[in-house]
């Protein structure tokens, strides 16, 4: 005998056979009862449920032969039924049938003579196998009823698609548990008391309970004892007011150490109020905690450094008047508080004599540079004290001193014992030479005349000190600052404390200089020890702040510092402020294509670029993902803000060049700004509303901003509302067809039916495909909903005459990613319908950014003999190229050029041009929107072969239309 031949969508069916899992499976009491029910009504020895895998036949169920077993293809008599999928298959009498007669199981036992099946189908409607019964004698066609076998075939093609539903569902099961295994933060559910009723399935691992353990209120035993009432007591007010709640508290872990974690739960409630379930998650919050713990412990570190100063530190600003004073500054000037002297002006509290000296010192820190004198000046109750006064520049963010770091200390009993100095010389020397600093002693020509032991081991390095100068043992070619140093404690009329680098020696040097008449005493020590550690102390401090308040990838602030800036700005003053939330288009594409290291890189650059734009006027952050954010003060009008949305939106959708490749991705901005009358809004207020801009702006289109407006709460929450309908809608065939006819107006006759969607949803009504298509584009359903427009508008076209093709728009959303071409293709061999009579309809938008998968995509189509047309023409930017870039065969001519035909000159010249342009291209023109007869009369007149439009007819049910042009088939249309 001849194998039956294969078919041509052979790989769909055997995926589609694979997705039913049915393939040697164990013997299932439906399947078999089905086998029996047809062996019963059709009395006949044996009933098989057959299934056609790629080499062999496999029996689901069987009477007559056994269960499980199978034969090879090329013996298949099923093989032969699955060739027509929508019709049973009858052989009277197989020695009759050339295709069966010289069967092994027809010439040889059992010797069938009676073959009956109707193919299986899954719900896409390939073929996966038959039920079939057979008989040891031949049967009377005429006397054979397939209807029944028919009917039992369409029940077991249930019970197969509901085998690929169970797969379907395993799978997703699977991805939901990956999910929540790989989540940093842990689900949990509780009853409306508080009970817990489920945990996410690493609790065991991490809190060493098992799940039973944890259920009702056992997850108590792992909290920290010191945590236990203030968590009830928190946890008791969120159970009584059905209010969120947000905690931190510590839980035990498996080897007893403790670890913090942060819990945030919310209530579920029904129509009335009443709370259905608990919802949350538990987030290991440990290290952030531990840096948290570093920057307080920082903090406190400044502050006792301040507080425990033997000396007076003060703050002033640039013009002289107190900021801040520590706490042993007012001991030394016998202040009992700071708010004393709050806002007090030094010349206010020095001697006359005093006041142009240290103004003079003032003005030179207020350069940038740092000053130290010595100055005279009673106490707050008069006492008379000597003060070593220190001035530098505390610099701002540009980089330019705005306050004044003043240190003053009192040196009244130094300066009583260097006058007491001659007359204690000697007992003088032998305390320098025991003394822990080095001492030495300059002349006026820079000479040293003394140095005690210390100091004369410390310029051992250098040579001889004693007699040499102070250039040639201190001093470095190229670096003066310490001899400038030497220079002005020399001037100064009373001592001078410094720290200094020496370059020469690789050594810091804090020194106290004491002038004289003879020349200059110094004590100085070598403190390197402590300024290096000082110094990596304050870069520790400086690398923890930064990484907690930054991103790690962009160096941008990160969502947490951000919230703090807009509070902080919105408590200080929302005049002025303004909150852009910026989003990349297509950025999940490029992420897809290179990878997570290319993504990165992109994110990179998109940061500099954001940067670069706002420059010194924003705080920028990344807030997750290819999320940012930029806060603006003195942000100016509206318009003002605008134009930096749109400079932001032009520089990050410049090329990129990642890893060799140039890439393109758009942004998208929503913009938020805080009421200027009445309370401070909240910074979470805020958020959302910047939130719901951005998303209006990316609904609306790529590229935008928009500024958030109230109403777009409502916007929001109705297009959420259209999304889940949507859903719906698609799951429960709330979808259907229209047609309106194209008529070709020198024959009065139609050559095609143009396919409309419509959706009535139950209990609502019609909804328009203006409010539903940019939804469906935006959530991908318009991928699977344009795969049911094809096919339903070519089963359809099927019952009209051969000269009417049908017409269907593409959505840009579907040459968005691969499977259109192949989704037409499988649409046009299901269903039967010639390539000739299908047209594709798209807008100028699907090659609006120069998409060369776009172009591949509609060659393809083109090469199949699929029709194109450009519909809408003339509502775009550029038009004109598009026809260059690609040869369509049809222009339609948007309704919104014929409404005013023929009283209006303006339309009527742009209908010229148009049909123009057809002639040079060689394409046909459609005019739409024709509803009188002087419009149908015009665009004939002027070389328009096709219109379409309420003149002729009104878009018709599928049931409408074929009676429609049943009625009109070989008439010509009349009446315009």
């Amino acid at each position: 005998m001849a194998a039956a031949p294969i078919p041509e969508n052979e790989e769909a069916r055997l995926r589609a056979l694979g997705a039913c899992e049915l393939l040697d499976t164990p013997p299932d009491p439906r399947f078999d009862a089905f086998a029996r029910l047809a062996s019963r009504i059709y009395g006949v020895p044996y009933a098989l449920v057959s299934l056609v895998d790629r080499d062999r036949q496999w029996f689901k169920a069987a009477v007559g032969l056994p269960q499980g077993s199978s034969m090879p293809r090329d013996l298949s008599f099923c093989a032969h039924a699955i060739l027509r999928p929508g019709q049973p298959m009858l052989v009277p009498d197989t020695l009759a049938d050339p295709r069966f007669a010289d069967h092994p199981m027809v010439q040889g036992p059992p010797h069938f003579r009676f073959y009956a099946a109707v193919p299986l189908r899954d719900a896409t409607g390939l073929p996966v196998g038959s039920l079939c019964i057979l008989d040891l004698a031949p049967r009377d066609p005429e006397g054979i009823d397939l209807a029944p076998l028919e009917e039992l075939a369409l029940g077991l093609s249930t019970l197969v698609e509901h085998g690929r539903s169970l797969a379907a569902l395993r799978e997703s099961d699977e991805n939901y548990r990956y999910t929540i295994e790989l989540s940093p933060q842990m689900p949990w559910t509780a009853d409306p008391d508080g009970m817990i009723l489920s945990v996410g399935p690493r609790w065991p691992a991490l809190i060493g309970m098992r799940l039973e353990e944890t259920l009702g209120d056992g997850w108590l035993r792992a909290l920290h004892p010191d945590d236990v009432a203030p968590t009830l007591r928190e946890w008791g007010i969120a159970l009584r007011a059905g209010t969120p709640v947000d905690l931190e508290y510590r839980l035990s872990n498996a080897t007893g150490e403790y670890t913090w974690y942060r819990v945030r739960a919310a209530a579920r409630h029904d129509a009335e109020g009443r709370i259905i379930r608990w919802y949350g998650t538990v987030e290991d919050v440990d290290e952030a905690k531990a840096v948290r713990e570093a920057l307080r412990k920082s903090d406190e570190l400044a502050r006792s450094v301040l507080e425990s100063s033997p000396v007076c530190i003060k703050v002033l600003d640039l013009s002289g008047y107190l900021i801040f004073m520590n706490g042993p500054g007012l001991a030394l000037f016998d202040l009992d508080t700071a708010e004393t002297v709050e806002g007090f002006g030094w010349r206010q509290a020095l001697p006359a004599d005093y006041v142009a000296a240290v103004q003079q010192g003032a003005h030179v820190a207020a350069r940038g540079e740092s000053v130290q004198f010595t100055i005279h000046c009673p106490t707050a109750r008069g006492r008379a004290k000597w003060w070593e006064i220190s001035i530098c520049p505390i610099a701002g963010a540009d980089g330019l001193p705005y306050r004044l770091l003043w240190i003053s200390r009192d040196i009244t009993e130094e300066k009583q014992a260097r006058e007491q100095q001659e007359a204690s010389a000697a007992r003088l020397a032998d305390v320098l030479e025991t003394t822990s600093d080095c001492v030495a002693v300059l002349d006026r020509d820079w000479i040293f005349t003394y140095v005690n032991g210390r100091a004369e081991a410390w310029f051992a390095r250098r040579g001889p000190a004693l007699g040499a100068s102070a250039w040639m043992m201190l001093a470095t070619p190229g670096d003066p600052s310490f001899a400038r140093q030497l220079q002005r404690a020399m001037a100064q009329p009373g001592p001078t404390t410094f720290e200094e680098y020496l370059p020469s020696l690789d050594a810091w040097l804090e020194v106290h200089a004491y002038p004289s008449g003879e020349g200059l005493t110094l004590f100085f020590r070598d403190v390197s020890e402590r300024r290096r550690a000082e110094a990596e102390q304050r870069r520790s401090e400086q690398r923890i702040a930064h990484m907690a308040r930054h991103d790690g990838l962009t160096g941008l602030a990160n969502r947490g510092f951000f919230q703090e800036e807009i509070g902080r700005a919105l408590r200080e003053g929302s005049a002025g402020c303004a909150l852009l939330f910026l989003d990349l288009d297509n950025f999940k594409d490029v992420n897809d294509a290179l990878g997570h290291l290319g993504g990165d890189q992109l994110l990179q650059q998109a940061a500099d670029r954001l940067r670069r734009v706002a420059q010194d006027s924003a705080c920028i952050a990344r807030l997750g993902g290819d999320e940012f954010g930029l806060l603006l003060r003195g942000a100016g009008p509206r318009e003002a803000i605008g134009g930096l949305a749109v400079r932001i939106i032009d520089a990050v959708s410049e090329p990129y060049l990642i890893e060799g490749q140039r890439l393109r991705v758009g942004a998208s901005i929503g913009i938020a700004l805080p009421v200027t009358q009445g309370a401070a809004p909240e910074a979470d207020a805020l958020i959302k509303q910047a939130d719901m801009a951005l998303y209006s702006a990316k609904t609306e289109g790529p590229g935008l901003y928009r500024f958030f407006a109230p109403e777009m709460t409502q916007r929001l929450q109705s297009r959420r509302a259209l999304r889940h309908d949507l859903r719906e809608a698609l799951e429960n065939g709330e979808f259907s067809l229209a047609f309106q006819p194209v008529v070709a107006l020198g024959e009065r006759r139609i050559v095609a039916c143009e396919a409309l969607l419509r959706w009535f949803r139950p209990g609502r009504g019609p909804v328009s495909p203006a409010d539903f298509v940019p939804v469906a584009e935006e959530t991908g359903l318009i991928v699977p909903l344009g795969r049911w427009v094809l096919r339903q508008a070519c089963v359809a076209a099927l019952d009209w005459p051969d000269s009417i093709s049908v017409a269907v728009n593409l959505s840009p959303a579907q040459f968005t990613g691969p499977g259109l071409v192949e989704a037409v293709a499988a649409a046009l061999e299901e269903t039967g319908l010639p390539a000739s009579r299908l047209e594709l309809e798209i807008t100028e938008s699907v090659l609006l950014h120069e998409d060369a998968l776009a172009l591949e995509t509609l060659h393809a189509l083109r090469a199949m003999g699929i029709g194109i047309a450009m519909d809408d023409f003339g509502t775009g930017y550029s038009s004109l190229s598009y026809l260059q870039r690609f040869p369509f065969d049809k222009i339609k001519i948007d309704r919104s050029f014929v409404a005013d035909l023929p009283g209006r000159a303006q339309s009527l010249a742009i209908l010229r041009a148009i049909v123009g342009l057809g002639r040079s291209f060689d394409m046909t023109i459609t005019a739409e929107g024709v509803e009188t007869a002087d419009q149908a009369a015009t665009v004939e007149a002027e070389g328009c072969r096709y219109a379409q439009g309420y003149l002729f007819s009104r878009p018709l049910s599928q049931t409408d239309i074929s009676a429609f042009l049943a009625r009109a088939e070989g008439v010509a249309l009349a009446g315009w």
